[in-house]
């Protein structure tokens, strides 16, 4: 038999399969259930997100997210055998309390992108209770090496506590976009601009004042929530909220000439931020400048995709415009590269393989099965 997989998460994944199934989003947003559906393995359901608002609006008075999500899978629990959730610390509180008074048993499968109760793992009391909540998830899939170690590192974990849950997984962009937009590459003389999109922890006004004075321009989509803060915005810089789908988006990717990815954030925040604009790099295969960031799995100088520079830096961020803006045989070098590492180790194949081995093993496991 097959396991039965429901699929949950911080956000509607309705909405994210509607939008693969219309060719609007990518398989990616779905988190590995296009690839699985495909393969036939597991049967995965994408459980409705929301229902009941009024469960929400109590849950969130006991600090409890998604409550009525939760309490519709407890109502459901007979209907299937793993639970997932990529995005897991907002929408399983109540089935990990559950679980761990033993009145919750089915497992629970998650992705790991973001550091685990940022800010305070220095205190012993936070550092317990954050081990005891990820160690109660039955599998943990990290995202990122340098994230997972750091977990370990910050949370005191030993090693026979997480061999058998912790695993590592390289999420990356939907495989048909390979030849859908590789095929279409523009030219080096065809790209006129730079382009920066995204919302999450983004420093649009150090990347501003980088273009400010400069003879290229830099369009920026952002949400209405992030807008950049500067006043004076310079000529050459567009700043777009309006534009909010990725598909919308595409035409412009493709004009780019590279792909700019600012970023700001605390260290104790520190995880795989950047990580969902490092697919559109890949897919569209652009070079790509970003701030620094050691928590990704991806390192795009060593991979000869992009530049690093360190964060605020506007005179680094001056001198690799310049490079890219200037350089053809660069430009072309770079773009041959990501459009590479996307097809052999960047992509949403290499992370469904690695989700339909854990489910399958988890499901294995729990039914006593070698």
């Amino acid at each position: 038999m097959k396991p039965k997989v429901f699929l949950i998460n911080n956000y509607s994944m309705e909405r994210a399969y509607s939008l693969w199934e219309k060719g609007i989003s990518g398989s990616h947003h779905v988190w590995g259930k296009v690839e699985l559906d495909q393969r036939g393995k597991v049967e995965m359901t994408v459980f409705p997100h929301e229902k009941y608002k009024i469960l929400n609006k109590i849950g969130r008075l006991f600090g409890i997210g998604h409550l009525d999500q939760q309490i519709r899978i407890l109502l459901n629990v007979n209907k299937f055998d793993i639970l997932y959730s990529p995005y897991s610390k907002s929408n399983t509180k109540l089935l990990l309390f559950l679980k761990a008074i033993g009145l919750f048993r089915k497992p629970i499968v998650v992705t790991i992108h973001q550091p685990f109760w940022m800010g305070r793992n220095e205190n012993w009391f936070f550092r317990l209770y954050a081990r005891q909540y990820i160690l109660n998830y039955t599998a943990s899939i990290f995202l990122s090496k340098p994230l997972l170690e750091k977990t370990v590192d910050l949370l005191e974990i030993p090693k026979k506590a997480y061999k058998d849950k912790f695993s590592l997984a390289q999420w990356g962009p939907d495989m048909t976009y390979y030849e859908r937009y590789y095929i279409k590459r523009n030219s080096f003389e065809d790209c006129d601009f730079f382009i920066s999109a995204g919302h999450t922890d983004r420093d649009f006004e150090t990347l501003i004042e980088a273009f400010r004075g400069l003879d290229y321009k830099l369009k920026i989509f952002c949400t209405p929530k992030t807008i950049p803060k500067t006043v004076d915005i310079p000529p050459n810089v567009e700043v777009d909220w309006e534009v909010t789908l990725s598909y919308d988006l595409v035409p412009y990717y493709q004009k780019s000439i590279a792909i700019l990815i600012p970023l700001k954030y605390p260290k104790s925040k520190e995880g795989c931020q950047g990580m969902t604009s490092l697919q559109d790099v890949v897919t569209f295969s652009k070079p790509v400048i970003m701030t620094r960031n050691p928590c990704l799995n991806l390192d795009i100088e060593e991979e000869g995709i992009g530049y690093w520079v360190d964060m605020y830096d506007v005179n680094s961020w001056r001198e690799k415009l310049r490079i890219l803006k200037e350089n053809r045989d660069i430009w072309l070098e770079m773009s041959d590269k990501s459009q590479s590492t996307f097809k052999n180790k960047f992509n949403s194949e290499v992370f469904a393989t690695h989700l339909e081995s854990v489910l399958l093993s988890v499901y294995n496991k729990d039914n006593n099965r070698p």
